[in-house]
């Protein structure tokens, strides 16, 4: 997924168009328009797929109205076992911990499906990402294009925050997570008390953020899971059994129940629990073409320049 960038108490994404609303507002109009991903396939003119993970036509079929062998799971108990998943593979797991001056590298696979003809394209996508966010970035979008990621301003800020140790600051109790959230950036109100003064959609913004965080692949030891937990405790978090992941075999999809969310799913092997990776519907921006995508990560590593791979 790219970046939250907040600038002057506003907030767009990391991509060339600008959103210009406070920093729990862009999020609905990011969500719409970006699949969950490390690497987003958003309006890139490759052939005549030109277009964005939109929400699909009507006529498309809907995840919630289930279908052949699909049926509604316990979207919670998904999410607590994607957490307790994660921390069993961090016990063995050697953290790469990153210094500032260096580079967060991630390539996912991108595959997408015409939902109409059945033709499937495969495709590598890749991110160079500055760890404190002051070097300049490169993408590789899935169309085979590249640009720079330009440093953050001198008033701008990210989520997740740039830099090793402000994430390792952040709290890892789920709930004093979602109040961090929830209070928004520096100068905004104060966190509230409990989750119950959280409104309704804010509930929908900060899910988006929250699976941003679960989904990256190299965070400070315990945060992956924390967000994980924090996802679980979000109203409206809905989960499907039946769905497919890259390979075709069935799994779980996990989604928000909102029209700007019900096709963008984590998709987490129901057995395992193993988080796998993304599922969306990306639809041209005329309107006659959608396809099913799926995005999982390919390989990530710590990087000393951009366009070095580990």
């Amino acid at each position: 997924m790219d970046d939250i960038r907040i600038s002057d108490g506003t907030a767009h994404d990391s991509r060339s168009s600008r959103h210009r609303s406070p920093l729990l507002t862009v999020v609905l109009a990011a969500a719409a328009a970006v699949a969950v991903t490390a690497t987003v396939a958003v309006a890139v003119d490759y052939g005549d797929r030109k277009g964005s993970s939109a929400p699909a036509p009507s006529n498309v079929s809907d995840a919630r109205d289930g279908g052949a062998g699909k049926r509604e799971v316990d979207a919670a108990k998904i999410l607590r076992a994607a957490a307790d998943r994660l921390r069993e593979e961090e016990k063995d797991a050697k953290t790469d911990v990153p210094r500032d001056d260096q580079f967060i590298y991630t390539r996912n696979i991108v595959k997408e499906t015409d939902r109409k003809t059945g033709e499937t394209d495969v495709r590598p996508a890749e991110n160079w990402e500055s760890v404190d966010r002051r070097k300049r970035g490169w993408v590789n979008e899935i169309g085979g294009k590249g640009w720079w990621v330009p440093p953050l301003g001198r008033q701008e800020s990210t989520w997740p925050p740039p830099g090793w140790e402000a994430k390792e600051n952040l709290p890892q109790d789920p709930v004093e997570l979602i109040r961090y959230l929830a209070k928004g950036h520096p100068g905004a109100a104060e966190k509230p008390k409990s989750l119950a003064e959280i409104e309704k959609a804010e509930w929908m913004q900060l899910q988006f953020l929250l699976k941003g965080l679960a989904t990256s692949s190299v965070e400070p030891e315990g945060l992956r899971p924390a967000a994980f937990d924090a996802l679980a405790k979000v109203p409206g978090m809905r989960a499907t059994a039946g769905v497919k992941d890259g390979e075709g075999d069935p799994a779980v999809g996990v989604w928000f129940d909102h029209r700007f969310h019900k096709d963008q799913m984590l998709v987490i092997d129901e057995d395992s629990h193993e988080y796998l990776g993304d599922r969306a519907v990306r639809t041209t921006l005329n309107k006659k073409k959608s396809y099913d995508q799926f995005i999982h990560v390919d390989d990530f590593g710590v990087v000393d320049k951009v366009k070095q791979r580990p």
